[in-house]
């Protein structure tokens, strides 16, 4: 009887072990209203930028068009030399025909964005130091804007494409 116990202990032990999670919890939170106050490049919510890219400590700057009257890019980077974060550009005209939007998405392999978005996609795609990029290029829907929106991959269990995606709808 003694051995049966030891027995049924170790595997209980075992199965236990066995179904313990052993990675961090996916970070599932929503980004929130991507423009709320405080905001970086007067655009770009704080709290959404922390959040999607993982940096507490940043620098983000930020362009204008049409002598500061409407939002141009916003860049934002880690205080660490060449760390990056994100990169939104705002091109106004889309200097993007349909077809190419079209043969961008296939080349980089892109899905299409959620109905009611773009015509546009986001995909991933590496740079020059094997990190990885998760990027939207969209029309905005005046149809007259093309959105780009960029955001590094890193953050344990967050999904930088789902963030990309939940920037661009804020536009």
């Amino acid at each position: 009887m003694k051995s049966r116990l030891i027995l049924f202990t170790g595997a209980v032990s075992l199965l236990v072990a066995c179904s313990s999670p052993s990675s961090t919890p996916p970070d599932t939170r929503a980004l929130g209203d991507v423009t709320a106050e405080p905001r970086e490049c007067g655009l770009i919510s704080s709290d959404a930028i922390k959040i999607a890219t993982g940096l507490t400590e940043y620098s983000a700057y930020g362009t204008t068009i049409d002598m500061g009257r409407r939002f141009g890019s916003c860049s934002v980077g880690g205080e660490a030399e060449g760390e990056q974060g994100l990169l939104i550009k705002m091109f106004e005209p889309s200097p993007i025909s349909p077809e190419g939007l079209e043969n961008t998405k296939r080349v980089n392999r892109g899905n299409d964005l959620p109905n009611g978005l773009g015509p546009g996609f986001v995909a991933r795609r590496g740079n020059a130091q094997g990190r990885s990029i998760a990027f939207v290029y969209g029309w905005t829907g005046d149809y007259e804007k093309l959105l780009t929106i960029n955001i590094m991959e890193g953050v344990p269990g967050r999904d930088s494409a789902a963030d990309a995606v939940e920037f661009f709808s804020a536009a």
